[in-house]
């Protein structure tokens, strides 16, 4: 009898030291980046016994674990993983976690090279005033009328108005002045925008969240930051020699600086 109650006893002893829980460290390490993740306040849960635990800003934890038992890793932009704990993870007391940062899956797209006429690289939906203007019949023909008309009454008024004109020579006068108007119009469109056409192309290239999110420019400051590297840096010629790469380097530099001035000013 005493012989059996010292094997049930010895039993027991030996399932009470399998089953006590033993502390493991480990680091997390992002695979595939080549710039600096803070890992602080990273989670890692035991799915078995629900302990939980943060690694520090270097990736470093520590946890308590059984044979078997599954560690969940998780954190924002990073891909989640379960590792389960093995005898040979015990017996080093040590882990090192691989993890990759998450994949958001976009919709396909295609790239097409830059087109010399730097609108035709953008493809916008209509806005509300744009909708209106076709609904209203307002196209180019009609700005260009527009245009026609304007000088024919300037040519009018200079002449005395238009109480002796004959409707047929205002038409007539209309169509005198559609070379004219059509140069205007392109002179102006070329020269006295050119930049700010330019400077808005760069902006839809590169997109808002680029400019937002990756060199941490505030919205409202996007078209200034723009200006101030168009001309400082000959963003002219760059688009002119479809420079794209320059140019993304030189805003790339430009933002620290920029923002650094912006900050004084403020």
């Amino acid at each position: 009898m005493n012989k059996f109650l010292f094997l049930l006893l010895s039993f027991f002893a030996l399932q009470n030291t399998t089953a006590q829980s033993t502390l493991i460290s480990g680091k997390v390490v992002i695979d595939d980046i080549d710039y600096h993740v803070d890992l602080d306040k990273f989670s890692i849960i035991n799915l078995n016994t629900n302990a939980k635990t943060t690694a520090n800003s270097d990736g470093i934890f520590s946890i308590k674990i059984n044979l078997n038992d599954e560690l969940l890793f998780k954190n924002e932009g990073i891909e989640e993983r379960v590792l389960k704990i093995s005898e040979n993870m015990i017996s080093k007391g040590f882990v090192t976690v691989h993890l990759n940062v998450e994949v958001i899956e976009l919709a396909e797209a295609t790239i097409n090279p830059l087109k010399k006429n730097l609108k035709d690289n953008i493809k916008k939906d209509e806005s509300d005033s744009e909708k209106i203007n076709k609904s209203l019949g307002i196209n180019e023909e009609f700005k260009l009328d527009v245009i026609k008309a304007f000088y024919a009454s300037a040519y009018l008024k200079k002449y005395g108005g238009v109480g002796s004109v004959r409707y047929e020579n205002i038409i007539g006068l209309l169509d005198q002045f559609t070379n004219d108007a059509t140069n205007h119009k392109n002179n102006y469109k070329e020269k006295s925008k050119e930049k700010y056409v330019q400077i808005e192309f760069l902006k839809d290239f590169f997109t808002t969240y680029y400019f937002v999110n990756d060199l941490k420019i505030p919205e409202g400051r996007i078209l200034e930051f723009l200006d101030y590297c168009y001309m400082n840096f000959n963003f002219k010629q760059l688009l002119k020699n479809n420079n794209t790469e320059e140019i993304l380097y030189t805003l790339n530099e430009q933002a620290p600086i920029y923002l650094s001035k912006i900050t004084s000013n403020e």
